[in-house]
């Protein structure tokens, strides 16, 4: 690898060692090497991410019927190892846990969980001296995970590209394929922009940020994050909410929160975030049996840790 390839690897390193490249949904590259590739001979990295979410009571509405006020706490946790295959390649074999689960002691059409056990499988590829790219597929259970069956199954693919400009602005392009949303392909656009010593703006989809260093190992931010994913309910849901057509149907559950936060490197490869502000956009859109949810905005609060090791 030339000594311009060591470079880039090594500002990737330093920029995105305790941070998202581009996460799953809306973005494509989900989490970056924390390591040069071309550090060591064979090399593994881990990157391990675990996030515990509260949404407190929003009123919430059915196709414009008030069902009462849902709260929501949400789980993801996510492991993915990346071994050396060569200087220009990595392989990411790992696996990913999401939950929601929901208030249903109101009346509507609301599941009590959705959840998804995937696998996650990829690499990331040198294209050229300043360009990576990433290629993910994660087949798993989308649903219900107490009725296993092959409307349960799925693969989104992930694919995405970074260009780095220099050491303070690189841009990100991304493209998500999953053929069960209402949405099955969307691309995506971001970058990150490092405009003055202690402030950054980091527009990477789903958690744009405004981030203020405070000192090495304290970060400061404002931000908005979007939760989203595309489930099948059970195949008598319908029949215990009063609508039969909702039986074994396909939902997008999507959620946008917007609020302050502090990431903390607690040590060099693990760092903990707090942040909390206010769900202001939440739906469960039924968009194939035309039903929607809509919940009004609502305060949150969550914590992350993520290592990179």
């Amino acid at each position: 690898m030339s000594r311009n390839s060591n470079k880039v690897w090594v500002t990737m390193k330093r920029i995105f060692g305790n941070a998202f490249i581009l996460p799953m949904l809306l973005v494509v590259m989900p989490g970056a090497p924390s390591r040069s590739i071309a550090a060591e001979s064979m090399s593994v990295s881990h990157a391990l991410d675990v996030e515990l979410g509260y949404s407190g009571r929003g009123v919430t509405y059915q196709d414009g019927r008030n069902v009462g006020s849902i709260d929501e706490l949400a789980t993801d946790v996510k492991y993915v190892i990346s071994p050396q295959i060569t200087n220009d390649l990595l392989l990411r074999v790992g696996a990913d846990w999401e939950r929601f689960a929901f208030d249903t002691s109101q009346t509507g059409a609301l599941p009590d969980i959705l959840q998804h056990a995937s696998a996650v499988v990829g690499f990331d590829y040198q294209v050229a001296d300043q360009w990576l790219m990433r290629t993910e597929i994660q087949p798993g259970i989308y649903g219900s995970l107490a009725q296993i069956g092959w409307r349960n199954v799925d693969a989104p693919l992930f694919m995405g590209a970074v260009y780095l400009k220099d050491a303070d602005l690189q841009w990100f392009f991304g493209l998500r394929v999953d053929l069960r949303s209402q949405y099955p392909v969307f691309p995506a656009l971001g970058f990150r922009w490092k405009y003055a010593d202690d402030w950054t703006l980091n527009f990477q989809l789903p958690k744009p940020r405004l981030e203020y260093d405070v000192n090495d190992n304290l970060q400061a931010y404002l931000g908005a994050g979007v939760k989203a994913g595309t489930f099948v309910v059970g195949e008598h849901f319908g029949d215990t909410h009063g609508i039969p057509a909702l039986n074994n149907a396909t939902v997008d559950y999507t959620d946008v929160r917007l609020g302050p936060g502090f990431a903390w490197k607690v040590l060099p490869t693990v760092t903990l975030e707090a942040e909390g502000g206010y769900v202001i956009y939440r739906t469960w859109d039924f968009f194939d049996k035309n039903v929607r949810l809509d919940s009004h905005p609502a305060p949150y609060f969550q914590l992350a840790c993520h290592a990179r090791f």
